[in-house]
């Protein structure tokens, strides 16, 4: 099932992204101007912004923001939803030839229906023949005369099955026994005969089949959303569709069609007079104009859409009524009145009922049976000054339309009064008020409809008092919708069920009764990447961890994450369970010129990766290898007080963050190398600055390749490649500076630097198997990368957070003026014995640690304090978050040194509550140098110089924002002018 998923969501993903681009592309294009609207997303577009079961409601919340007339991206669809009267009367009557086509549901293209019914054929020569046959020997009035005594003995018989149950006190299901109704109605109109019998199990399987198209077309179906699917038809609608409408069509009909041929065929004498006769008539005559085909597929529309619409609305008629007995009392004594009490209602009588065409009026604008008006466009369109692209789906919001507090005063209170003067009607030609559309695709069967919901409504108000089943208060039922092809009750009149579809990821959740950290619902295909949008996403987690916990699981594209935001989680990961999480996920980008499978940062915890750390702790990160190259760290930050000297003598502002990192990249060349690669007077240190930084930038963006692995292959944002050249020019450095040491030491028998390189390649020559070229090289990369962004940030924001707060920056220089003497170099061996000063660093590393997020993943399934963390999943420990958690912190936004004066906290792993360099087994190696370096470094700058903001910025008003990638640099580069003491 996995596999299906990501194939399908690759797949997916390609089409989308080209359809993307295509949306913002005609959003911007110069001339043509879509209706405004919500900015779709990648893959879902705008299905978020109507994410449940009510997406009228949302579509018309959306038309408040928006207006009438607004654009969205259902997936790939471009769709246009109008939302007033005005816009629906541009799109309906004045244009609309253009908009008479229909989007066709992926479901109706079962059996290829969509070929041959009215409902969805496009306005052409056929389409014409079909509705004149409706429209002639239907629909007419003769033709609605004529039948007239047809519904009247239909509408006895629904009177006598209330009157029964009245009888014995059982209650009446009003949708289910007016869905009866209409279907005999219906059957005896186009059949002359009864399909279902109300009081026995007779034509279940008919109304179980209608009702089974009904809900199958009404649910929410990716295959209309992204037509790449159509052909698999992922959630199987089509397929069930095409099932019922097999039922229906080449059983239930074809056998009532054969039926009426073979007694056709044995009498000469047509007796009947019904719609078939008239359809096998016109066939018999003019095969062109309809064929057996169309017939059947007629008869299905006729009852798909003729019976759940009328039994749904007056359902909803009977519910409004009973909640407001004052209505009821007045729509009875105007029965009364007319009629005469307890009788039953003909159609004639209608005309004379005026209070009782008011509540069916205002029944369907507030209910009306479907909520949209579909159209289509074949061909780019403009209407009320907005472009319109071919192809795109066009809702009109009826129900919207129907609530518009510009047209209708008081629009949420049921009032049949309004109409009590008014002339509006229902047919298509007040926008007001168009339940069954308007133009030429107008419902066919609106006489009819509306016709038969007055003389039901009246006949049951008319014959019999009404109570809702059990306990309820009339004026407390609900007014609940439940959303589908119709507006149906959420909850029946007496009876009532929902049902709605999930899919996707909570198979996981549920899967052997293991349980998932909590978390918010991923949408289909983008699981949660839409929690985390914009540039910020560990602010993002952070919000969502204080709303669902320590521990929180999310679905990032195809990926499982887990996310810890406490000390007590990293500590029983991190440390308890370190073997089982200490993988890490590799980011694509990683994969650039095969680096991962030489880098220590990215390789698993086996044989290589051990012998890879070893060569780290004992050779370059060991105590006693820090203090023997102390020397040239030394000589590197005189170098960066005399840069600075420099620019205070001309007053010139120091980036400080690039200054830094220029120190950092000289002082791990010296010690791996012995030489500097970077000159911070000229222009070379940029160059390799900005090499290093753009691999920082590319491997921190958010990469489709990782979200969804299918895509590793193609690469589609072009990170891998940038990333790859990136890596292509170091390693070109570090190969020339590797190959430059081999010739020295051929040429000499005595090797006269003692270097890290020199170790490596001592090592190398000693145990190939050890370390190799490729490995050397890559370690060169990985110390870079790593060694040099990560140090630089975090100096700048320590500077930055020192020169907010004067008393700070005070104390700490008068700290340093104590123990070393204002002015002199600090040296490593001075950091001990400047308390304030290592609490400035470990306050900075807890505001600002150098990474937001610890990066691990499992390999295997594996549980954790309580939860099932299966396997692959990416696990992320949230170190920004754990640094500012106010159960662990007091004031935990505000930078305060002091809070580490007493504390024994430290930076190394052991304390979960600041562990800005890892813990466990994959702890950052360069800490100790790291500490080192960054109290030197900023001791030495506060102890040089006094500083401020370059320009006319006072350093309290510094910011402090953040640029999110795998450093969390600030922003806006510090620019700060040294003054000399």
């Amino acid at each position: 099932m996995d596999y299906v998923v990501i194939i399908v969501g690759g797949l997916l993903l390609a089409w989308t992204l080209l359809q993307w681009i295509h949306w913002v592309a005609i959003s911007n294009g110069s001339n043509k101007k879509l209706p405004p609207g919500p900015i779709p997303l990648p893959l879902i577009g705008n299905l978020h912004n109507i994410v449940g079961d009510q997406p009228h409601k949302s579509l018309a919340r959306l038309a408040q923001i928006y207006g009438p007339m607004m654009s969205l991206r259902m997936g790939q669809i471009t769709t246009v939803v109008i939302s007033s009267s005005a816009v629906a009367k541009q799109v309906l009557q004045k244009q609309d030839l253009a908009f008479s086509s229909r989007t066709i549901p992926d479901a109706i293209c079962a059996n290829n229906h969509h070929q041959f019914s009215v409902v969805f054929l496009p306005a052409a020569s056929r389409w014409r023949s079909l509705r004149k046959i409706l429209n002639s020997n239907m629909f007419s009035s003769n033709k609605l005369d004529a039948t007239q005594h047809l519904r009247s003995q239909r509408m006895q018989d629904f009177i006598g099955y209330c009157s029964k149950c009245s009888q014995t006190g059982e209650s009446v299901n009003i949708g289910k026994a007016a869905f009866e109704t209409m279907v005999n109605l219906l059957s005896n109109t186009i059949f002359s005969k009864d399909v279902v019998d109300p009081y026995a199990n007779s034509g279940k399987e008919f109304k179980d089949v209608i009702r089974s198209v009904l809900e199958e077309s009404g649910k929410p179906n990716f295959a209309d959303y992204f037509p790449l699917l159509k052909r698999i038809d992922p959630q199987g609608i089509r397929r069930r569709t095409g099932k019922h409408f097999d039922k229906l069509l080449h059983h239930i009909m074809k056998g009532l069609i054969d039926e009426r041929l073979e007694k056709r065929r044995k009498s000469q004498n047509g007796s009947r007079t019904d719609f078939l006769q008239v359809m096998l008539n016109t066939s018999e005559e003019d095969p062109q104009a309809i064929d057996r085909d169309h017939i059947q597929h007629l008869c299905l529309d006729l009852f798909v859409a003729g019976t759940d619409t009328t039994s749904s609305t007056l359902e909803w008629a009977m519910v409004e009524v009973m909640r407001k007995p004052y209505i009821m009392n007045k729509a009875r004594s105007e029965l009364a009145d007319v009629i005469g009490k307890g009788t039953i209602i003909e159609e004639v009588d209608i005309a004379r009922l005026p209070y009782l065409q008011c509540i069916v009026k205002e029944t369907l604008r507030m209910h009306p049976p479907v909520p949209f008006l579909i159209r289509k466009v074949d061909q780019d369109v403009e209407a009320c000054g907005y472009f319109v692209p071919k192809d795109s789906q066009v809702l009109v919001n009826v129900w919207s339309i129907g609530r518009d507090p510009a047209t209708w005063e008081d629009p949420l209170t049921f009032k049949p009064e309004r109409f009590w003067n008014l002339k509006m009607g229902v047919l298509g030609l007040d926008f007001e008020l168009i339940p069954f559309g308007a133009g030429r695709r107008i419902c066919p069967g609106l006489t009819m409809a509306t016709t038969i919901l007055s003389t039901m409504l009246g006949s049951l108000l008319n014959s019999f008092d009404w109570k809702a089943e059990g306990e309820i208060a009339a004026e407390d039922l609900d007014v609940e919708e439940k959303f589908g092809i119709t507006l149906a009750r959420s909850r029946g009149l007496l009876l009532g069920c929902t049902l709605f579809l999930c899919i996707g990821w909570f198979a996981i959740s549920k899967k052997c009764n293991k349980k998932l950290p909590p978390g918010p619902y991923p949408l289909p295909l983008i699981g949660n990447l839409h929690n985390i949008l914009g540039g910020q996403p560990h602010q993002s987690l952070d919000k969502l961890a204080q709303k669902y916990g320590p521990i929180i699981s999310l679905r990032l594209g195809l990926k499982t994450t887990v996310v810890i935001s406490s000390s007590a989680v990293a500590k029983q990961v991190l440390q308890k369970q370190d073997l089982a999480f200490s993988s890490r996920t590799i980011p694509d980008a990683i994969y650039a010129l095969n680096h991962y499978q030489f880098s220590v940062v990215w390789l698993p915890v086996a044989n290589r990766w051990r012998s890879l750390r070893k060569i780290l702790n004992s050779y370059i990160f060991s105590a006693s290898s820090l203090d023997a190259n102390q020397h040239l760290r030394s000589g590197k930050i005189q170098d960066l007080i005399a840069y600075c000297g420099g620019c205070s003598q001309t007053g010139e502002a120091v980036n400080i963050e690039q200054a830094a990192f220029e120190t950092s990249m000289n002082l791990l060349s010296n010690t791996i190398f012995s030489k500097d690669v970077v000159d911070p007077y000229a222009n070379s240190g940029k160059v390799f600055k900005d090499v290093v930084s753009s691999i920082t930038e590319d491997a921190g963006k958010p990469n489709l390749s990782d979200y969804f692995p299918l895509f590793k292959t193609i690469d589609p944002q072009g990170i891998r490649r940038r990333v790859g050249k990136h890596f292509g020019k170091l390693l070109q450095q570090f190969e020339g500076l590797i190959d430059e040491r081999l010739e020295a030491r051929r040429k000499s028998a005595t090797i006269g630097s003692t270097d890290v390189l020199d170790v490596l390649l001592n090592t190398s020559k000693e145990d190939a198997q050890a370390i190799d070229r490729n490995h050397i090289e890559r370690l060169c990369l990985d110390l870079f990368v790593a060694g040099t962004d990560t140090t630089s940030s975090t100096l700048e924001w320590a500077m930055v957070e020192v020169m907010r707060k004067p008393y700070i920056m005070n104390k700490a220089k008068a700290e340093l003026a104590e123990v070393i003497g204002q002015g002199k170099a600090i040296e490593e061996a001075d950091v001990a014995r400047l308390p304030y000063l290592q609490c400035i660093v470990k306050e900075t590393l807890r505001i600002h640690p150098p990474v937001p997020f610890l990066i691990r993943k499992v390999d295997q399934d594996v549980e954790a304090c309580g939860y099932f963390v299966p396997k692959d999943s990416q696990v992320l420990v949230h170190v920004w978050s754990i640094g500012r958690d106010p159960a662990i912190w007091e004031d935990p936004l505000t930078f305060k040194p002091e809070r580490f004066w007493s504390s024994k906290m430290d930076v190394r792993g052991q304390d979960f509550e600041l562990i800005p360099f890892g813990a466990g087994r994959r702890i950052c190696p360069g800490l100790p140098l790291a500490t080192r370096t960054l109290s030197v470094m900023l001791g030495s700058l506060l102890n040089s110089f006094d500083w401020k903001a370059e320009g006319d910025i006072a350093a309290e008003d510094l910011d402090v924002e953040e640029k999110f990638g795998i450093t969390l640099a600030r922003l806006r580069p510090l620019r700060a002018v040294p003054i000399p003491l």
